[in-house]
This record gives structure tokens, C-alpha cells and sequence, in this order.
């Protein structure tokens, strides 16, 4: 199994995050939930931001584009878009970001849509919102726009209601939307969660085929790793959150240097006849419980308390692999075969 490309990049970075930090407020207080995390991405690529359900993968990604709910805030860190740092924007000029720069994708799109407005109202709108244009051109736009990403009867079908389109062609509508100002970035959190297999697959290969044709960037959050081996160029493996590994995805995918990332990828595969099915034992820890040292600790086959009981900083083994591991050095892992 390989990435979708194994190509290494060294263009242009359309976004930056550095030491990220993202805390919420709880009934414990400010609880810190997103704990200096450094993501690049860049055009022309696909990076995977994966782990498990709490990880911080969600929260990371509406951090990048400031649309944490009030409860809320970045601590520390910083975003930068185009060079242009927006934790330090002021609300309206956000809007010159999102949806125009770097546009997001969401779980569940029929939620995401209004069921009182046809859907090509509502895309018509995000048209009229950031290039000024008129009611006309606006629709003329979205056609071309459904056109792009596949809805058939185009021209009909803008005349339609979001509860005559099925769940994949609410994620096309949502990604004709995304995709209205050409920005150089698209932020796809689970974007295929609640649909059929074979729904996920026709949304994740439009995913890449428009990603091809115009050289945007893309983050993708999902947990599964089948996804990432075919779509993404570089990953980041989150666990309780911060980043535990950062690789292109043949290094990652064959070579992997966190036990976290290792137990991943064999909780993923197809046991050999007669083997249990892998899993991780445990759970993530809740983030007002998490350990000042190896998060990972309590639940690692390969954990040594004298090595692992203490903060562990992420680190980089190769010019392009990063690892948050004590042990890193003396470990052989398994990854996938081949």
C-alpha cells in the first residue's frame, strides 16, 4: 500500500501553522486541546491529518480558519495564510479569506445546507457574497460550478431543494460552494462519514480529480487510513492533541517511527487467518487528563517509564519525517507489507 503520488514538494505553502494551541473552557476550567501543532500545507499536494475520535483532528482544522464556537480560543500559535497571519485578523477581514482563499468542507453537508433555499441560491449567494456579481451571473456561475463537480441536468437541478438530493450530491453542492472563488486550498474534514462506500469513493476521486486540475492545496481529516494510502501525498498522525508523526505517506504507510502510527496501521489491515483482528487497548484520554509526559504511554506495548515518563518533543529523524517518540531511535515497527 502507497500514497496517492510519492511525489515530495517544495513549492508554494498556502498555509502555516505554527505552535497551534487551542483550549477549550469545560466545567475543569481552560483545558488545553490543541497543544503546538506545526501543519504545512502546500499547493499542489494532499496532506492527512488522522487519528483517532479525539484526537483534536476537528478542532485543528476550524482553529486554521478561526471558526471555533465562543466556548473556544487559540492560546498560542499562529496561522498564516498566504504569508497574511489571520489570528491576528480582525472579523471582516476574514472574509477575504474564507471562501476565497481557502475554502472548508464539513461532515453531514445536508446540515450545512438550508432546506428553506434551493441549493442553487445558496451557492449563487457565496458567488455574490465574494466577487460582487449579479443575481444573474451569480447563477450562470453556479451551472458551471455543478457542471464541475459532476451533478448531471445541471441546469435543472440548481432549481431544486436539499431535500430532493441524496447525501453524496449535498457533498457535491457543498463542494461546488467551495470551489466558487478558486481558492488555493480546500479543508475536507470527514468529508465522506456519512455516506455509502461507494458514494465515498465517486466524492473522494472528484476530490482528487479537481485537486489535479487546479493545483490547490488540500488537508484531509478522517480517521481512516484506507483513505489516506490512496489520496494523500503527506500525513500527520494526531493523538491527543498534538502530531506524534509527520511523513510523506510511503514512509509513514511502510516505515512508521511512533508505536501510536504503528498500532494504526495494524488495526487497519486484514488479520492473517487464525490472528485476532489489531486494536489499540484503551482509549484517548479525556484533554483534561492528558499526562504531562508521553501521552501514549499507558496504552504502548513498547513503553519503558524511565524513557517515557517525561515530555516528549516532536523531532526530525529525516529531512521529511518528524517523530514525538523517546524510543524512536531503537524501535523497528511494523507498517504495511509490500
Amino acid at each position: 500500500m502507497t500514497g496517492a503520488t510519492g511525489r515530495t514538494f517544495s513549492g508554494e505553502a498556502v498555509m502555516l501553522a505554527r505552535d497551534l494551541t487551542v483550549q477549550v473552557e469545560t466545567e475543569h476550567g481552560w483545558v488545553t486541546v490543541v497543544d503546538g501543532v506545526d501543519l504545512t500545507v502546500r499547493r499542489n499536494e494532499i496532506v492527512g491529518l488522522v487519528g483517532e475520535s479525539g484526537s483534536g483532528k476537528t478542532i485543528t482544522a476550524l482553529s486554521l480558519l478561526r471558526l471555533l464556537p465562543p466556548n473556544a480560543r487559540v492560546r498560542r500559535g499562529s496561522v498564516e495564510v498566504m504569508g497574511r497571519d489571520i489570528t491576528a485578523m480582525r472579523e471582516r477581514e476574514l472574509g477575504d479569506v474564507r471562501g476565497v482563499r481557502v475554502a472548508m468542507i464539513f461532515q453531514e453537508p445536508r446540515r450545512c445546507l438550508n432546506p428553506a433555499f434551493t441549493v442553487g441560491d445558496q451557492v449563487a449567494e457565496s458567488v455574490r457574497r465574494h466577487r460582487g456579481w449579479s443575481r444573474r451571473r451569480s447563477m450562470r456561475r453556479t451551472v458551471e460550478l455543478f457542471e464541475l463537480v459532476e451533478i448531471p441536468e445541471a441546469v435543472r437541478r440548481v432549481r431544486q431543494y436539499p431535500h430532493e438530493f441524496s447525501g453524496g450530491m449535498c457533498q457535491r453542492v457543498m463542494l461546488a460552494m467551495a470551489l466558487a472563488c478558486d481558492p488555493m486550498m480546500l479543508i475536507a474534514d470527514e468529508p465522506t462519514t456519512a455516506l455509502d462506500v461507494t458514494v465515498q469513493r465517486q466524492v473522494l476521486e472528484l476530490i482528487r480529480r479537481l485537486q489535479v486540475e487546479r493545483g490547490f492545496g488540500v488537508l484531509l481529516i478522517t480517521h481512516d487510513l484506507g483513505v489516506v494510502a490512496e489520496m494523500c501525498d503527506r500525513v500527520a498522525v494526531m493523538y491527543a492533541g498534538q502530531v506524534v508523526e509527520e511523513a510523506d505517506a510511503d514512509t509513514l504507510f511502510h516505515h512508521p517511527g511512533n508505536p501510536y502510527t504503528s498500532a494504526l496501521l495494524r488495526s487497519m489491515l486484514e488479520p492473517v487467518r487464525g490472528e485476532p483482528l489489531g486494536f489499540i487497548p484503551g482509549r484517548v484520554p479525556p484533554p483534561h487528563l492528558f499526562p504531562s509526559t508521553c501521552r501514549f504511554e499507558d496504552r504502548c506495548a513498547y513503553a519503558v517509564e524511565s524513557v517515557c515518563g517525561r515530555p516528549i518533543p516532536l523531532r526530525q529523524i529525516s529531512p521529511a519525517h518528524l517523530i514525538r517518540c523517546a524510543r524512536a531511535d531503537g524501535l523497528d515497527l511494523p507498517g504495511v507489507p509490500g
